[in-house]
This record gives structure tokens, sequence and C-alpha cells, in this order.
């Protein structure tokens, strides 16, 4: 065996494995997000159900009109 096909084939070989582990690390890697990110987002969540909740108290704050389909009170549906 000539040293050319010796660099060759440990060049081959060398790709070979390098290929294998970056397809292990694509199949066995868990995504993370840093702690950070977790802190906004847990914020964006909390400032979203808040305003939701405000939302809603303020609807059923509102005076309700039962001529419209779209009001569902119970009440309303047996009289």
């Amino acid at each position: 065996m000539e040293p050319t096909e010796l660099v060759g084939a440990s060049i081959w070989l060398l790709m070979i494995v390098l290929g294998g582990f970056a397809i292990y690390r694509v199949r066995t890697r868990r995504s993370h997000i840093g702690s950070a990110a977790a802190g906004t987002i847990y914020d964006i969540v909390q400032d979203e159900k808040r305003k939701a909740i405000e939302i809603v108290v303020a609807n059923k704050a509102e005076a309700r009109d039962f001529e419209h389909a779209d009001d569902d009170d119970p009440d309303a549906r047996n009289q």
C-alpha cells in the first residue's frame, strides 16, 4: 500500500466517523431553551393570562343583551 492510498483511506475513515457522530448527535440531542428564554416565555404567558382574565371579568360585568344569539346565559334560554 502506497502512502497516498493510506492517507486517502484515513481521510475517508475520518469522514465516515465524523458523519456517524453528526448523525448520532442530531438524533440524541435534546433541544433545551435557556433560563432567560424560559423566564421570558413565563412572563409573556402570565401577561396574556392576566389580560384574558381582565377581558372575561369586563365582559361579565357588562349588561347582557338577551336578544343576541351569541349570549350564552342559561336563564335567558329558559324564558
